[in-house]
């Protein structure tokens, strides 16, 4: 998927530096864990793109950015953490990143990875379950009332702004040849 193969162009680049849209969710401070599972952390409004952009800038000038950590078994910031850019090159990876017109154009390339839907829903309930201590059910329902939904009205129609897509199933099949494509965009 996709952070498997952001990992592994930063890898092979040796120094870059890789950047989550993950760390820049919105607190859920009620704390309640009916408040987190009835919001909708798959749509645009769960992020903090200000802070996002603020922390790209900063580091798209050679300095050190404050990034939060963030713990999604609380659905909470748990602090920052100092993130030094490595090299010339920035990585940001993140399902809606290319749904926000300001951070895409920040961009000097832009990366799409097209996945079918039953291969995001057996990953999603895999890292849910496992990872985040979630059952079953619950992931279910989440998939089919707010994943879904929203990948088809932000990730689907982002796609528009990538130099390069991707298919999931190829960058399984043949990994080298993905990342040698995304490298080719990066020259």
């Amino acid at each position: 998927g996709k952070s498997w193969l952001t990992g592994r162009v930063k890898a092979v680049l040796g120094k870059a530096t890789l950047i989550s849209q993950d760390a820049f969710y919105h607190d859920r401070p009620s704390g309640s864990s009916e408040d987190r599972h009835h919001f909708d952390f798959d749509q645009p409004y769960a992020i903090d793109w200000d802070e996002m952009a603020r922390s790209l800038a900063v580091l798209q000038s050679g300095e050190t950015a404050k990034i939060p950590v963030y713990d999604f078994s609380v659905s909470l910031r748990n602090g920052y953490e100092d993130l030094t850019p490595e090299g010339d090159i920035l990585i940001v990876d993140g399902t809606l990143v290319l749904s926000q017109p300001a951070i895409v154009k920040m961009a000097d390339a832009a990366l799409y990875v097209r996945c079918p839907e039953a291969l995001r829903r057996s990953r999603r309930e895999r890292r849910d379950v496992e990872e985040r201590g979630r059952h079953i059910d619950f992931v279910r329902q989440q998939l089919a009332v707010q994943v879904f939904p929203a990948h088809n009205e932000h990730v689907l129609p982002s796609a528009c702004h990538a130099d390069l897509v991707l298919d999931a199933p190829d960058i399984v099949s043949d990994p080298d040849m993905a990342v040698t494509q995304v490298l080719d965009l990066l020259d």
